[in-house]
C-alpha cells in the first residue's frame, strides 16, 4: 500500500539537535548567541544593514507599522489574497487596511488596482510576493515615490528570492520574513525583519525591546521605558534553529528547486481548458521556490482535485480564503475584487518540500496527469 505523501515536511539537520543542546546546556533562553549569528547570517546571505530576528513574520510587519507611525485615520493598500497578519498589523495601529486586487498571472498585486485605491489618506503600501515569486517592485517604487508612501514587504515566502540584483525584502522601507515551519527556512516559529531606511534603525531596538533603550546603555548600568513596544524578538531557541537552517540554505534551495522545475516541465504541458500555472518566466525575477501553485477554471473542478489526490494519499491544499470576503474583512470594506475571488476559486497548491523524494515527485505528477486526462471533458 502506497505511503501518503504529506503536503509539507519541515528538513532537519544533524547539527540541529546540536545546537538546541547548547541553548539548553548553557541555559540562555533570550537574547543569546544563534540570535545574534542568526542575525549576521542572514545579513550576509541577502546584503542588507540591519536584520532583526523576531518571533513570527507577524511581528515584524506588526514592528514595520509601529516604526512607519501607522496611526488612526491612515490608510494602508494591501492584496486581500494573503495570510490574515498582513492585515492584522494594520488593524492593531488602529488604522485602515485597504484591500487591493492581484494580477491572475502571478498571484501578486496589481499595480493598477493599487494606484486606484490611493487617497489622501494612503500612508503605506504592504507587497507580498506570493509563492516567492517578485512583485513588479520598480512599479511600486514608481507609486511610492510619486505619492510618498513607506513600502513594505511581506516576503514570507520569498527569503532568498530576487528582482534584479537584489533580495526581496531590501528592496522597500521594510521587509518581513517568515521563518515558520511551513516555510523555505524553519525556526518553528520564528521571523526577522529587514529595515533598509536607515531613519527607522535606532528606533527600532527600542520598540523590539519592549520599549526600552537595553541595547543602548553605554555608560549607564540602568534602562528605561522609552517608547511603545512589546515582546518581538526570537527566543533562542528558535534562532538555534534558524541558523542550522541557514548553514544548510544551499542544499534547501537546490532540493526545493529540483522539485519546482519539474513539476512545471511536466505540468506544463499540460495547461489549457481547466488550469493554469501563474507563473511567468522573467529574468528580472528569481523564485524563492516556496509554492507550486496551479489554477483551476472553477472551484469544483478545483474541489475535486483535492479530493482525487486525498482518494490516492496525496495531500494537496487550496490557499488563501480572500480577506474581504471574510465575515471580519466584510465589516472593514465592503468591495468586489475580480481577479483575487477567480484566483481563490481555482488555486491548489502541490506538496513542495526537500525531503520529497524523486518518485514521489514523479508520482504527484502521474497522478495529476491522470486527473487531467479524466476531466479534460469539463
Amino acid at each position: 500500500m502506497p505511503k501518503k505523501i504529506k503536503f509539507n515536511e519541515p528538513m532537519v539537520f544533524n547539527d540541529s539537535k546540536n545546537y538546541l543542546l547548547k541553548v539548553v546546556n548553557n541555559k540562555v533562553f533570550a537574547d543569546g548567541e544563534f540570535q545574534s549569528r542568526s542575525e549576521k547570517k542572514i545579513k550576509k546571505l541577502i546584503n542588507c544593514e540591519s536584520v532583526n530576528l523576531t518571533q513570527s513574520c507577524s511581528s515584524a510587519l506588526e514592528v514595520s507599522m509601529i516604526l512607519s507611525n501607522i496611526k488612526k485615520g491612515d490608510e494602508v493598500i494591501l492584496p486581500s489574497y494573503t495570510f490574515t497578519s498582513t492585515a492584522n498589523c494594520v488593524l492593531l495601529r488602529n488604522a485602515k487596511p485597504v484591500f487591493a486586487d492581484i494580477n491572475v498571472n502571478d498571484v501578486n498585486l496589481d499595480i493598477k488596482s493599487v494606484e486606484k485605491k490611493i487617497t489622501k489618506r494612503t500612508k503605506a503600501i504592504i507587497v507580498v510576493h506570493y509563492g516567492g515569486v517578485s512583485c513588479d517592485m520598480d512599479k511600486f517604487l514608481k507609486l511610492k515615490k510619486k505619492y510618498n508612501l513607506i513600502l513594505i514587504e511581506d516576503a514570507a515566502h520569498a527569503f532568498l528570492g530576487k528582482y534584479k540584483n537584489k533580495y526581496l525584502g531590501t528592496i522597500g522601507d521594510f521587509g518581513a520574513f517568515s521563518f515558520h515551519e511551513s516555510k523555505n527556512i524553519v525556526g518553528g516559529q520564528c521571523g526577522a525583519l529587514v529595515i533598509n531606511n536607515k531613519k527607522f534603525i535606532k528606533r527600532a531596538d527600542v520598540v523590539l525591546d519592549k520599549g526600552t533603550n537595553r541595547r543602548s546603555l553605554g555608560k549607564k548600568n540602568y534602562y528605561s521605558w522609552q517608547d511603545i513596544g512589546s515582546e518581538y524578538r526570537s527566543p533562542e531557541l528558535s534562532a538555534a534553529l534558524v541558523y542550522s537552517q541557514l548553514n544548510n540554505i544551499k542544499k534547501i534551495q537546490n532540493l526545493r528547486k529540483k522539485i519546482w522545475i519539474n513539476y512545471f516541465r511536466d505540468l506544463k504541458k499540460l495547461e489549457g481548458k481547466i488550469f493554469y500555472i501563474p507563473y511567468i518566466r522573467n529574468k528580472d525575477k528569481t523564485n524563492a521556490y516556496h509554492t507550486f501553485p496551479v489554477i483551476f477554471n472553477n472551484i469544483k473542478i478545483r474541489d475535486k482535485f483535492i479530493k482525487f489526490m486525498r482518494q490516492n494519499k496525496i495531500l494537496c491544499y487550496f490557499h488563501y480564503y480572500p480577506l474581504h470576503m471574510s465575515n471580519y474583512g466584510r465589516k472593514i470594506s465592503k468591495t468586489k475584487l475580480k481577479n483575487t475571488e477567480k484566483v481563490y476559486k481555482g488555486l491548489v497548491r502541490l506538496p513542495i518540500y526537500p525531503s520529497l523524494s524523486q518518485l514521489q515527485v514523479m508520482s504527484i505528477i502521474q497522478k495529476f496527469q491522470s486527473f487531467i486526462k479524466k476531466n479534460s471533458y469539463l
